[in-house]
């Protein structure tokens, strides 16, 4: 599908079809993020408690972390956060610490992505409390001895647990290092809201063998964030030397409760570029449930949907026959029209923040998830969210064309059996054409 400036089809080959569109939707989202909150909103993480410090440097009443559902926080940005409560003078909470992670609601992992990628650190789980991006480092250090590798988890935390061990083996050897999450037993005769409600444990099975040498670092998903935040902050806490009395869980914060320190993000403009430059799909699936946010309901994957299909309809993009269940594109049973992303494209940049859109994409050939792209006419002429899962070739963007300004196009392929590099080249030949009109 091919749209002008205006939305006017130039172009349309089974654009009307329903097809999966794998990260090409991230699209969606990102112009209704933009729309709905501004390019210049920024998320807050807080520490909150019911009052400052005493004179004898105890908290009393405990201290809750709040999540505002910043997709970019950081190790370190907590870390600072613990440095400033220990220079506030807290020297014990007299309590527990709580993480606050009730902005979000549903499960961390979308129930309709495929089972064998939810292992993998790209299909890592949403929260309100997400952690750099909802994974753990794994430190595996071989060692020098021949014995089995150290394996340490950074950050520090007591509440990732593994079993197993990996090898050492000499330089004349292989790396095959294995980190799988332990599966868990089913939770027979508890009903579904009991088992929803248990916390997923973070316990790991090492296996394989790494070549004697330097550290290497793997990155694993992790679930059941709040447990997994509270240990990474209980550890700093300890670091500090501030005794917490009363250990960490889950719980909301009293709406009358004073910060004690707050982390702002980065822009929303800066962070929707890297998620659509990069395919991020944690950050995709996190603003789905923050636009879910702004209609007044809870931060689900369903609010946040309903929310897309009201700024399809204010933009006067057609999306009938489409049915979304994420906002990455990572489940393989989303459906949308290349006519609705190729139209979306056109409208979004017409908006109020339409340049703010397309300096987001990623320049094909140029850079991030794009720059395998191998374009002549269309050099430097072109801007697109590419999208790839198992049968599906997508790149959706816009063409600065010689003589008829700017246009939007979706190209997307659903075959099991059609070749990749095919399919590039067939794209790279219709964009230089495309530029040269």
């Amino acid at each position: 599908m091919v749209a002008s400036a205006e939305g006017a089809t130039l172009f349309d080959r089974r654009g009307s079809v329903p097809v999966a569109p794998a990260s090409t939707l991230k699209l969606v989202v990102g112009a209704t993020a933009l729309n709905r909150l501004g390019p210049k909103h920024r998320f807050e993480t807080r520490f909150v408690a019911l009052g400052p410090p005493g004179d004898d440097g105890v908290l009393r009443g405990g201290l809750w972390l709040v999540g505002g559902g910043d997709p970019s926080l950081t190790s370190d940005d907590l870390k600072r956060g613990v440095g400033v409560l220990s220079r506030s003078g807290i020297r014990q909470i007299d309590g527990t610490l709580a993480i606050d992670d009730t902005a979000f609601s549903g499960p961390e992992q979308n129930p309709r992505w495929d089972p064998d990628d939810l292992d993998y650190d790209y299909a890592a789980g949403t929260s309100a409390i997400s952690l750099d991006e909802d994974t753990v480092e794994f430190d595996v250090t071989p060692d020098p001895n021949g014995g089995p590798a150290h394996v340490k988890p950074v950050p520090d935390n007591d509440s990732i647990t593994f079993s197993g061990s990996i090898a050492t083996v000499g330089s004349s050897g292989d790396s095959f290092v294995s980190i799988e999450r332990k599966v868990e037993a089913p939770t027979f005769g508890a009903s579904e809201a009991e088992a929803a409600e248990t916390e997923p444990s973070n316990e790991y099975v090492l296996d394989g063998r790494i070549v004697q040498g330097t550290t290497q670092q793997f990155y694993k998903p992790v679930l059941g964030m709040p447990g997994y935040v509270g240990g990474v902050v209980a550890a700093m806490l300890q670091e500090r030397g501030i005794d917490l009395a009363g250990g960490y869980r889950a719980g909301a914060a009293p709406s009358d409760a004073v910060p004690l320190w707050q982390h702002r993000s980065g822009p929303l403009e800066d962070i929707e570029h890297e998620m659509l430059v990069n395919s991020n799909n944690h950050t995709a699936e996190t603003f789905l449930r923050i636009v879910g946010e702004t209609s007044g309901h809870p931060g689900t994957d369903a609010a946040g949907i309903a929310v897309e299909k009201n700024e399809l309809s204010r933009l006067g993009v057609p999306h009938d026959h489409m049915t979304l269940y994420d906002g990455s594109g990572l489940a393989p049973t989303d459906r949308i029209m290349p006519l609705t992303l190729a139209k979306l494209l056109s409208a979004e940049t017409r908006s109020a923040y339409g340049d703010t859109f397309v300096r987001s994409l990623a320049r094909v050939g140029i850079e991030g998830t794009v720059k395998s792209h191998n374009l002549t006419d269309a050099a430097g002429r072109v801007r697109a969210k590419s999208g790839h899962i198992e049968g599906v070739n997508g790149l959706a963007g816009v063409v600065q064309t010689k003589h008829h300004g700017r246009v939007s196009f979706a190209f997307i392929v659903n075959s099991s059996n059609a070749n990749a590099g095919d399919v590039y080249d067939e794209m790279d030949r219709a964009l230089d054409a495309i530029a040269d009109s």
